[in-house]
């Protein structure tokens, strides 16, 4: 006795038809018959008897049907949770993004998500790349996109690309000539917004040196902090590409590349491919698309 034949037989049952239930079941009447043979062997007692040009269970595969409906039952049930499953229709998906992807990249691959499976709840946490680190390692996020300067060895990166710093300032500055590159000594005496101390903590030794300007008056943390600062006062700062596409799209401010190679690594990360669920696993592989997509 096996799956098969008791699919056949049931299908035989409900549908009153051999050829009836090879339609339902795509196989030919010839395969269906030899199965539901099969099972009365196996079973010991006939099944259906025929009755003019149709068939009609005996009262043995009537009970017998009961009771293959009952096994029936909890496999349609396990299907369904499969289905659930394999489609995500259902749980949760928990992402974390720095601040400047709440403007771009994951609202995009979220929408595109919620409109393939809109029972499917998603969570977008926004918090430095220091914090989401934490909340991966903890299991409080399924998935996050960071900025770092060295890549988290602790947990999996399912994904990574090289961001490299353009100087952020107003359209009207002298230092923005047309196809100009920036040389970072010629910003060294200027008032220039920079980061905080603790945010270069870990950085490479360049980075600390070229972005410890001399004399400043005004600092932040993060990349959006930063930018932000430099578009209210009209001041010069070294940002992500990212950051540097937000603030020029809100206008009064342009982006030159920078003679020096400044670089930092755009990661996301999770505690292992293994933790992620079909349904996070697709959400951040819309991530890593949008990212991967031209500018």
């Amino acid at each position: 006795m096996n799956l098969r034949q008791l699919d056949a037989f049931r299908a035989t049952l409900r549908t009153g038809s051999v050829t009836e239930a090879s339609r339902t079941l795509a196989l030919s009447q010839p395969s269906v018959t030899r199965l539901i043979k099969d099972l009365e062997r196996s079973v010991g007692f006939t099944l259906f008897v025929r009755n003019g040009r149709g068939i009609t269970p005996t009262v043995e595969g009537r009970r017998f049907g009961d009771a293959v409906e009952n096994l029936f039952t909890g496999t349609d049930r396990l299907k369904e949770t499969a289905q659930a499953i394999r489609t995500s229709a259902d749980g949760e998906v928990l992402i974390g993004v720095t601040p400047v992807l709440v403007y771009q990249i994951t609202p995009e691959a979220i929408g595109a998500t919620h409109q393939n499976k809109p029972r499917l709840k998603i969570s977008l946490r926004v918090n430095h790349s220091a914090g989401l680190i934490d909340s991966v390692t903890m299991g409080q996020l399924d998935f996050a996109v960071v900025n770092v300067h060295h890549r988290p060895e602790s947990l999996t990166v399912f994904y990574e690309q090289e961001l490299r710093y353009v100087c952020l300032l107003p359209e009207d500055h002298a230092l923005a000539q047309p196809n100009s590159t920036i040389d970072l000594n010629q910003l060294q005496q200027t008032d220039c917004i920079a980061y905080d101390s603790s945010r270069l903590h870990g950085a490479d030794e360049n980075w600390q040196k070229i972005l410890s300007w001399p004399t400043v008056s005004l600092s932040a943390y993060s990349n959006i902090a930063v930018a932000s600062l430099a578009r209210t006062t009209g001041k010069p700062a070294i940002v992500d590409p990212y950051t540097a596409r937000t603030m020029v799209a809100l206008g009064g401010v342009t982006t030159r590349s920078l003679k020096q190679k400044l670089v930092s690594t755009l990661c996301v990360i999770t505690r292992g491919a293994d933790t992620l669920s079909l349904a996070a696993r697709a959400l951040a592989e819309a991530v890593v698309a949008e990212l991967k997509s031209p500018e």
